[in-house]
């Protein structure tokens, strides 16, 4: 493990003004991916709560005891904080991040005031797809529970150096994921607030056409969709961060 003293606690941050964002890391990932995202937003006056999500920050052994469940039930304890000292809210979520975002703007429409969907995995690449249920549903599992990753998906080379996460993913876990998938998919319509929606052309672990899918099918009035060219999936921490955070705090700031 790289830990190079990385931070996995959550990042809390009070802000000046009134409104507050919620900010959610990625499967196997932590807070710190985010940081510099809840550096420019809290820069921007607003209160900033990233928290660590169920399972995450430890070990492989400890997120397998969760699933997409547990890891909304930290979302959702962290929004109701920010929802009793602040009237206007904004949440932004990074890969599995952006789907908790998604179901929380399907389950409290009217206290959303917008979300950032950042690299959104709507679906999975096919081989998984195809591969999971299998593995998560026979004795296969047994001898298959964990799945090395192949590349941290950075294209910044320093970036991935820095990058802490637990290095092997869960099967089970990624089964769960995809059951938050069917969830957040069948339901893309329940989504009202404004939505910004960023998303790398070269990500290969968020299929591109996931931008383009959500967008399509929120109710939302307000849709706006960046495309990016010099990075990968983790669109926060790689040679873009700056813009994926300048585009989030100027989209939040009209709404809150």
């Amino acid at each position: 493990m790289n830990h190079h003293n990385i931070q996995v606690d959550p990042i809390f941050k009070r802000g000046s003004n009134q409104g507050a964002v919620l900010l959610l890391h990625g499967f196997t990932g932590s807070p710190d991916s985010v940081r510099s995202l809840a550096n420019h937003i809290n820069g921007l006056g607003f209160t900033v709560s990233a928290p660590l999500l169920a399972g995450h920050g430890t070990t492989k052994e400890a997120l397998a005891q969760t699933g997409w469940s547990d890891w909304y039930d930290t979302t959702l304890r962290a929004f109701l904080e920010l929802k009793e000292r602040h009237n206007h809210i904004a949440v932004a979520g990074l890969s599995l991040g952006s789907l908790l975002g998604l179901k929380l703007a399907q389950d409290y429409p009217q206290a959303l005031h917008a979300l950032g969907c950042l690299a959104t995995p709507l679906f999975l690449r096919t081989w998984a797809r195809l591969l999971l249920p299998v593995l998560a549903n026979t004795s296969l599992g047994h001898f298959y529970p964990y799945q090395k990753k192949y590349a941290i998906d950075v294209k910044d080379p320093q970036a991935k150096v820095n990058y802490w996460n637990v290095e092997e993913m869960p099967i089970s876990c990624v089964y769960s994921l995809q059951k938050l998938q069917a969830i957040v998919r069948r339901d893309l319509v329940k989504v009202t607030a404004p939505v910004l929606l960023l998303h790398s052309r070269y990500d290969s672990t968020a299929p591109y056409e996931s931008m383009g899918e959500v967008a399509r099918r929120v109710s939302s009035k307000i849709t706006e969709t960046i495309t990016l060219e010099n990075c990968f999936h983790l669109i926060t921490l790689d040679y873009e961060k700056d813009i994926v955070a300048q585009r989030t705090g100027q989209f939040f700031a009209r709404f809150l």
